[in-house]
């Protein structure tokens, strides 16, 4: 089920642990519960929510963005995000628009030449995202206007993360590219303060905690950087292609990975803590972090839930198909996530049990996001869809 290495690096990150789970387990703050700023609910892309849901969710809306081309069998949607009562969310097609919370009704759309297929994020009155043509793009968040543009030299797939910088207030945007680099923007201006260069491309979004910004990609390694400067404090070698976001808690990198295990990493020193995996499946979707344990989709159709401390397995509940959608765990009592069988489910986060589950029709790969009483996913049939928790 899993293997520990580096036995007295392991003891002494095991005993950090039960001392910070002892406190208060989440060092990041969870995001305001009307508002989802970050695609993975903070910068340290933990994957949770305060807001607690009411079930039987049902659906509010459902907003086409693109029409099935001939031959296209995929019309992924990115992830979303919400603010001030508006979700903003790209397509495959190049289109970027943001949405009314409420109704689903468009308000703006910008558009690229090439995919958007990571989620954006805020800074300021801005909203930015990352797209296939090679260019961030930062819009005002209320009207559409373009404010910057910043060209990298390939493809991004990658999430944009906001970090703000504790001593000036200053935001930076953090995003990775197909050109092997993650740069960080200045977030008024588009203009580079750093670039850090990788062996390959980066799928993922880029975690920020404890100081640190940490991202993995097709190089199988943990890149771990100074968030202010840029300058390398170590690499981690995982083995695998990592095609998602890490999640960072109280020192501990949490990673999924195609070499079909998820793994707790000691940011400090790099040392391995747990390796969680019993078969010959790859995991793209990212973890979810909650107090005590790690939670995660497999390829191998499973939710899985991961003692945080030791790696075993707690439980897992099968799907009918992959599950590549990244989950949130709200309010700590139920995991909320997509599959490629078509449905949507929340699973109760002490046992595993269905609380809840809707089918799509479609392949669901994108993280839902987590807005008040709203829950949004983006599915592969071009549409976003919106549910509501059942009334009080």
């Amino acid at each position: 089920m899993f293997r520990l290495s580096g036995i007295a690096a392991s003891l002494l990150v095991f005993v950090a642990l039960v001392q910070a789970q002892a406190q208060t387990p989440a060092a990041t703050p969870a995001p305001a519960g009307g508002d989802w700023i970050h695609s993975r609910g903070d910068e340290a892309m933990q994957g949770r929510s305060p807001v607690e849901l009411r079930f039987p969710l049902e659906l509010a809306w459902q907003h086409s963005m693109m029409e099935k081309p001939k031959g296209q069998a995929e019309m992924l949607v990115s992830s979303a995000v919400v603010r001030a009562g508006k979700v903003y969310v790209g397509c495959k097609d190049g289109k970027f628009r943001c949405l009314d919370l409420t109704k689903g009704e468009k308000i703006w759309e910008a558009e690229g030449k090439g995919a958007f297929d990571g989620a954006a994020s805020f800074a300021g009155e801005l909203v930015v995202a990352g797209c296939q043509d090679g260019f961030v793009y930062a819009w005002n968040a209320e009207t559409g206007k373009e404010a910057w543009k910043y060209e990298t030299e390939a493809e991004i797939h990658a999430a944009a993360n906001t970090w703000t910088d504790p001593a000036t207030q200053a935001q930076k945007i953090l995003i990775g590219s197909y050109d092997y680099k993650v740069y960080c923007l200045d977030a008024k201006t588009g203009k580079q303060d750093w670039a850090a260069e990788t062996g390959y491309y980066i799928n993922g979004g880029s975690a920020v905690g404890d100081g640190k910004v940490v991202f993995g990609g097709c190089d199988s390694v943990l890149h771990v950087h100074d968030v202010k400067t840029g300058k390398e404090e170590r690499q981690i070698e995982v083995g695998a292609y990592i095609g998602n976001n890490v999640a960072i808690s109280d020192g501990v990198i949490y990673v999924s990975h195609y070499g079909n295990h998820v793994g707790a990493y000691n940011m400090a020193d790099g040392a391995k803590v747990w390796e969680y995996g019993e078969r010959e499946f790859e995991y793209y979707a990212a973890p979810a972090i909650w107090e005590k344990a790690v939670f995660c989709g497999g390829r191998d159709k499973r939710f899985h839930a991961i003692d945080r401390t030791t790696g075993a397995k707690l439980w897992e509940y099968r799907c009918r198909d992959r599950i590549d959608s990244s989950a949130v765990i709200c309010a700590g009592k139920v995991a909320v996530f997509g599959a490629d069988d078509g449905y949507v489910y929340a699973l109760d986060t002490k046992d595993g049990k269905e609380v809840w589950q809707y089918e799509v029709g479609a392949p669901v790969k994108t993280s839902p996001a987590v807005a008040g009483d709203y829950v949004i996913f983006g599915a592969d049939d071009g549409k976003v869809y919106c549910f509501k928790s059942a009334k009080q």
